[in-house]
């Protein structure tokens, strides 16, 4: 630090102010930085993510970023945030031509740009149509991790009861420091053996899983609902917020509470396998060549479930003097939300994902899947690139060598990125293409991480910063914490507000 302050300061050492660092700092550090970027990226097959956000100044923002195709130590494909674009207007043309500016600017050759990722708006997908021509390996991904937020949306929404539980619940907290205290005494006292008592999750649009977190700390604490709620309205007496007389008005019907008691207990037992694709489709690591089995196995629980039946979660009946009425009206929920969620997942494993028949395909360069793939390579249309590959390449992978890696193999599970590296000179034209392709993003999930950091460097209470100094604070904040492995450990915040008309239907912000 002391190096640094007698470098860069002119006054004998002192700490400088803001502005001298702006001035004089930080643009210097930013194209340093961009510089290294451009180094990092050249002559790599990419991956394009980019998402559009409203500021506090009213602005349309679009975050550009691109990911070398190659893992790092841990397995990882890090998204590296390369410019923030002040649009004027957002349409799929403005688009378009920022993000070909910024492909340009890092000297990225049309050829190794390999995927675009995308969120589910119309003006994005059309953004690629304009994109396509220009980029002649490229494929569109619209965000498996939103697609499956949207399932999640559909299968919880025909849950009113809960949902106006869990909204009031969260309500009674809201700017309330005094009762959070009370309640954090209370559960500690509940569970003293426990290290230390926490808030329910908050159930917002902004971050993916936190509904269904929720679901599952409010089944696992319920029973201990009536007490507290109790308690506050003593302590509130007239002046108890509306949010308390709600629930405590919830919790008095004892039909009601077993109800709620009961939903949430089913929900948050059905709903373990939505929050383990949802922590899935939002990893780094790539998962391209299971994306397709895993949409097929959702599919397959959806439908066993649908037609759930008493006998089958009589479980979450245990203990409670639940009306005939009652039980039905809960089936019938759980059947209509198995229902929505099966209709959202059918329109995505069809036209709502552009990039599904290239994920049903891709599975090819993985040993396991060649069984029940099509033996011939005329099979593989949609794999841009793959009508090259010499017959006598993919019958030799298909009939030999993949087998038998497959059977050298422990558990059945072969190292892909070992496999086809070993392979380079037997089969050069095949492996070029699996390297290219088997890890591909399929994902937007860093776009929405850049959107939210851009908004803590730009708040409502922060506004005075221009606009060179602001893209240089994101570039700097995303990229330093993006190898530092911060984002690995925080949760993913999104900033999902419908972009389009065509898309309000799948908004999170209902």
């Amino acid at each position: 630090m002391r190096k640094f302050l007698f470098e860069n300061v002119t006054n004998g050492g002192a700490i400088p102010g803001f502005h001298q660092l702006q001035e004089k700092y930080l643009g210097n550090v930013y194209l340093k930085e961009k510089e290294a970027l451009r180094k990092r990226l050249a002559k790599k097959p990419v991956a394009v993510i980019f998402d559009e956000t409203p500021d506090v100044e009213g602005r349309c923002v679009l975050n550009i970023l691109i990911a070398p195709l190659e893992k790092d130590e841990s397995g990882r494909i890090l998204a590296y945030l390369a410019d923030t674009v002040f649009l004027e207007q957002c349409n799929h043309s403005t688009v378009s031509v920022s993000v070909v500016k910024c492909l340009q600017e890092y000297d990225i050759a049309n050829e190794d740009v390999i995927v675009f990722d995308t969120d589910n708006a119309a003006y994005m997908k059309k953004a690629y149509t304009a994109l396509q021509s220009l980029f002649p390996n490229s494929l569109h991904v619209t965000c498996m991790a939103h697609i499956m937020n949207l399932i999640g949306d559909a299968f919880r929404r025909p849950f009113d009861q809960l949902n106006s539980f869990m909204l009031s619940f969260s309500q009674m907290f809201y700017h309330a420091g005094s009762r959070k205290r009370r309640y954090l005494q209370f559960m500690s006292g509940k569970h003293p053996t426990r290290q230390k008592a926490t808030m329910a999750p908050n159930p917002c649009a902004t971050r993916w899983n936190s509904w269904f977190k929720a679901v599952q700390y409010h089944s696992e604490h319920f029973k201990l609902y009536k007490e507290f709620i109790e308690m506050e309205i003593k302590v509130s007496g007239s002046s108890a917020p509306q949010s308390v007389e709600r629930l405590h008005e919830m919790l008095q019907n004892e039909d009601m509470a077993q109800c709620l008691q009961v939903q949430l207990s089913i929900m948050a037992d059905k709903c373990k396998h939505i929050l383990q694709l949802l922590d899935i489709f939002q990893s780094r690591k790539p998962i391209t060549t299971k994306v397709f089995d895993y949409f097929e196995d959702l599919q397959m629980n959806f439908t066993a479930n649908k037609e759930l039946q008493y006998e089958s979660c009589a479980e979450h009946f245990e203990g409670l003097d639940v009306h005939h009425a009652t039980k039905t009206h809960i089936l019938n929920l759980v059947h209509l939300a198995y229902s929505n969620a099966e209709e959202k997942l059918t329109k995505y494993m069809s036209e709502g994902q552009p990039a599904i028949n290239f994920l049903r395909e891709v599975r090819v360069f993985d040993p396991r899947y060649i069984s029940f793939m099509e033996n011939s390579v005329s099979g593989y249309t949609h794999i841009p690139g793959f009508s090259a590959v010499p017959n006598d390449e993919f019958d030799a992978y298909f009939q030999r060598l993949g087998p038998a890696a497959l059977k050298a193999s422990a558990c059945g599970v072969v190292d892909l990125d070992v496999f086809w590296d070993g392979l380079l000179e037997r089969l050069p034209v095949l492996s070029a293409l699996a390297k290219r392709y088997k890890d591909v993003i399929v994902n937007s999930a860093d776009a929405e991480r850049s959107n939210s950091l851009y908004k803590l460097v730009l708040s409502s209470r922060r506004r005075s910063i221009t606009n060179s100094n602001l893209k240089a604070l994101v570039f700097l904040y995303h990229n330093q914490r993006l190898t530092s492995g911060v984002f690995e450990r925080d949760e993913l915040e999104i900033d999902c507000g419908p972009d389009s008309e065509d898309e309000v239907e799948d908004s999170l912000d209902t």
